[in-house]
């Protein structure tokens, strides 16, 4: 869920660190950031692309869209993973000296990460090769959006919009807390002691309505296990933490085209993942306004 979550998640994507430390340091100098095409032919998604570009020649890294925009830090990590392990221009993969960003907060937490790789990071209003350049491909691509440079240069400035809540994101913000609270059944290095017995059976009251849309409209129907703990008359369903947790991954990945069918399937996890919180002690899910 790299493009996903907005914290940075280091190794969930192209950014892993023992493998870029392999990459020669040099002296080249990147720019890197992201810009908002608002004459995309897509009616369902903004379309936000990110850019990398090498100052010496101006050459183009790496170019690519954010899946799930606007960009997180995530985005930022891959696509510079990305322009030192696989540039476009075809030179040498390397870590460069130096990269320049634009002054956001987003790229606060990725920041110590890129110094520990010997990287030098410069944050400034203005990014002069990566300005250019999309001046250069809105002229190229007749976009008519935007009439001047000073225009684009105060577009580019401007700080990324919030997330809008959709279902989508709902079904995303429930499915990161699902894996939290699953993680928290397990010692960690952070957490020596668990929270909780990942075996503790949780006794949760379904309507026939809710077991129903369960058991035939999500993946659950094709788990023999859960199926048959689920359609025993047993009021409420008991399931342990683990079980009840694969119940919630499958109610957030439902393949529902219709919205009011989304809308209950999600609406059943929201309701299960309340009731989870409450019996073994944990904050609740919380979802983006």
């Amino acid at each position: 869920m790299r493009e996903w979550s907005d914290k940075f998640k280091l190794g969930k994507s192209a950014f892993v660190k023992r493998n870029l430390r392999l990459l020669p340091l040099t002296e080249a100098e990147f720019e890197a950031d992201f810009f908002f095409d608002r004459e995309s032919p897509s009616k369902d998604q903004d379309r936000w692309m990110g850019l990398v570009i090498e100052r010496e020649f101006g050459g183009v890294l790496v170019m690519g869209d954010v899946k799930l925009p606007p960009p997180t830090v995530n985005d930022l990590a891959h696509l510079l993973a990305d322009a030192m392990s696989r540039p476009l221009t075809g030179r040498n993969r390397q870590r460069p000296g130096m990269i320049h960003l634009r002054d956001r907060p987003q790229w606060q937490e990725l920041l110590p990460h890129l110094r520990q790789l010997g990287i030098e990071v410069v944050l400034s209003d203005d990014l002069p090769w990566f300005d250019e350049a999309i001046m250069e491909w809105m002229q190229q691509t007749k976009r008519k959006s935007v009439s001047s440079a000073d225009e684009i240069k105060t577009i580019l400035r401007k700080p990324f919009p919030n997330r809008k809540r959709t279902l989508f994101t709902d079904a995303m913000d429930l499915m990161e807390w699902t894996d939290k609270m699953s993680k928290g059944a397990y010692p960690s290095a952070k957490d020596a002691v668990p929270l909780y017995d990942p075996t503790t059976v949780v006794p949760i009251q379904l309507t026939a309505d809710e077991l129903e849309s369960i058991l035939t409209k999500t993946r659950i129907v094709k788990t023999r296990k859960l199926r048959e703990a689920m359609v025993v008359e047993s009021h409420p369903i008991e399931l342990d933490i683990h079980e009840w947790s694969r119940v919630l991954l499958a109610l957030c990945g439902g393949r529902m085209t219709e919205t009011t069918r989304r809308e209950r399937l999600l609406g059943i996890a929201k309701r299960i993942a309340n009731h989870l919180a409450e019996a073994i002690g944990i904050d609740p899910p919380v979802f983006q306004s």
